[in-house]
C-alpha cells in the first residue's frame, strides 16, 4: 500500500509540522499516512494544550489519513521508551513501509552510526557512561560525553545535544532492536529550536506558540499555524476546553505530595529524589518553584515534570517491566483513505483494534495499559473551565473526515 508512518504530538500542529508532513510524503512517495500521536499528555511531562481528538482533527486536516493514540505510559516517558512504544506500535500494524522523522541533523548516516553504538553499548562506552553518571551528570550529558570518549568525534557527540536528533536516534535504535522491516527517512528540521520560547523564524516552535497563547491570545500566532489549527484552537477555547497547562494540576500534585503519597514505585524515581520532592513540596505551593528546588545536574526539569505527572496518573515502574510495547491499536480518527488502511490492518495485525471503547475488555487480554489512557482523560478534563465529564473516552466519537 506504500504507507508512511510518523510519530507526532501536534501540540498544536503548526507550519513546521505541516512542512515535515509534506516533505515526508514527497521523499517517500507514499500514498497513505498513519500518525501515532500522543494522547492528552505529552513527552515533556505536561498536558497537551488541547485534547487528543482535537489534535487528531488537526492531523487529518493536515494530510494524515489515520491517527492512532500512543498509550500514555509511553507518551509521557523517556525519549527511549517514547520511541520504542511508537515504533513497536507502527510495526505491529503490519502495513507500514517507511517512517519519516524530523531531525536537526537531516542525514541518516550520522544518526545511524550513533544509534548502532548506543544499541550495542560496547564495554568502553559503558565504562565511561557509568563514570559520568557517578559524577552526577544527567543521563543525556553522560551519554554524549561517553560517545565523545570512544569516538573522538566532537561533531558526532554534538548530534546528541538537540531534541529531534535524540528522538530520531531512539527511533533508529527501536527499529533495529525489534528487527523491523520499516525503512527510516529523516527531514531536516527548519526554523526555531524546539526549546525556543519566542515566535521567530520561518517556523516557530510549538513551545513558543503555547507560551504566546498563554501570555496573550491566539491572534499573535496566526502566521505560524495553518488556518484549520487556529480555528480548532479558538473553537475549543471558546467552549472552555483549553488551553490546558501543567499548572492546572498543581493542587492535585501538592495534595498527593503533602499527603506523603509514596513516590518510590513511580516510574523514573531513583536515588532519593523522592525525599527532595517531598521537602520542596513542604517549602512552596508553586509548581514552577517546586521544580526549580528539585532540579539538579542529574535531574532535568523535564524529568521532574514527568515524575510529577506519573504521580498523578499512577504510572509505576512495573508497567514497563510487564509490557513490551502497546498491546492494542486505539483509533482516534481517519478519513476515507484511512478506512482502507484500517481494513488492511484488521487482516494483518496480531493486536486488537479499539474503535468502540465500551468493548475494550472483550478485546484486550491485559487491560491495565488501556485503563491508564482512560484515567488520563479523566484527569485531563479536570482542567476544563466548563467542568469536564468523567469517562469521556466512552462518549467521544472517532474523528472522521
Amino acid at each position: 500500500m506504500e504507507v508512511l508512518g510518523i510519530v507526532v504530538e501536534y501540540n498544536p500542529l503548526h507550519n513546521g509540522h505541516l512542512y515535515h508532513l509534506q516533505e515526508s510524503i514527497k521523499i517517500t512517495k507514499c500514498n497513505y499516512v498513519i500518525a501515532v500521536m500522543s494522547g492528552n499528555f505529552v513527552q515533556r511531562g505536561e498536558p497537551a494544550i488541547l485534547d487528543k481528538w482535537q489534535r487528531a482533527e488537526m492531523a487529518l486536516k493536515g494530510g494524515v489519513d489515520l491517527v492512532i493514540e500512543l498509550p500514555v505510559i509511553y507518551a509521557t516517558s523517556t525519549a527511549e521508551n517514547f520511541a520504542y512504544g511508537a515504533i513497536k506500535l507502527l510495526d505491529s500494524l503490519k502495513v507500514v513501509d517507511c517512517i519519516s522523522f524530523g531531525s536537526e541533523e537531516g542525514s541518516l548516516e550520522k544518526l545511524t552510526k550513533i544509534a548502532d553504538i548506543l544499541l550495542e553499548e560496547p564495554p568502553e562506552y559503558r565504562k565511561h557512561l557509568k563514570k559520568y553518571l557517578e559524577n552526577g551528570l544527567t543521563f543525556a550529558k553522560a551519554r554524549e560525553l561517553a560517545l565523545l570518549r570512544i569516538t573522538g568525534d566532537k561533531e558526532l557527540s554534538k548530534t546528541l545535544q538537540t531534541s529531534n536528533n535524540i528522538l530520531g536516534i531512539e527511533y533508529l535504535k527501536a527499529l533495529k532492536k525489534i528487527r523491523s522491516p520499516i525503512v527510516p527517512f529523516t527531514v531536516k528540521r527548519k526554523g526555531a529550536l524546539y526549546t525556543s520560547t519566542k515566535l521567530e523564524g520561518e517556523f516557530a516552535s510549538a513551545t513558543s506558540i503555547r507560551k504566546t497563547i498563554k501570555d496573550h491570545t491566539t491572534e499573535k500566532i496566526k502566521n505560524y499555524v495553518p488556518s484549520f489549527t487556529l480555528e480548532i484552537l479558538e473553537r475549543n477555547f471558546s467552549e472552555g476546553k483549553g488551553p490546558v497547562y501543567f499548572e492546572h494540576f498543581s493542587p492535585i500534585i501538592f495534595y498527593l505530595l503533602r499527603q506523603g503519597h509514596p513516590l518510590q514505585d513511580i516510574f523514573d524515581v531513583a536515588e532519593g529524589i523522592d525525599n527532595k520532592i517531598y521537602k520542596a513540596a513542604a517549602e512552596t505551593n508553586h509548581l514552577k518553584e517546586l521544580i526549580k528546588l528539585v532540579k539538579s545536574k542529574r535531574y532535568t526539569e523535564s524529568r521532574i515534570r514527568r515524575i510529577l505527572l506519573h504521580l498523578i496518573l499512577g504510572i509505576d515502574k512495573r508497567l514497563f517491566k510487564e509490557f513490551d510495547g502497546p498491546n492494542y491499536i486505539r483509533v482516534l480518527g481517519f478519513n476515507e483513505k484511512g478506512q482502507k488502511i484500517l481494513k488492511e490492518i484488521k487482516k494483518k495485525s496480531y493486536i486488537p483494534i479499539i474503535t468502540k471503547v465500551a468493548q475494550y475488555k472483550e478485546k484486550i487480554s491485559d487491560t491495565r495499559m488501556f485503563e491508564k489512557d482512560l484515567f488520563a482523560t479523566d484527569v485531563y478534563t479536570l482542567a476544563y473551565k466548563n467542568f469536564g465529564i468523567s469517562k469521556l473516552d466512552f462518549y467521544h466519537p472517532i474523528i472522521k473526515l
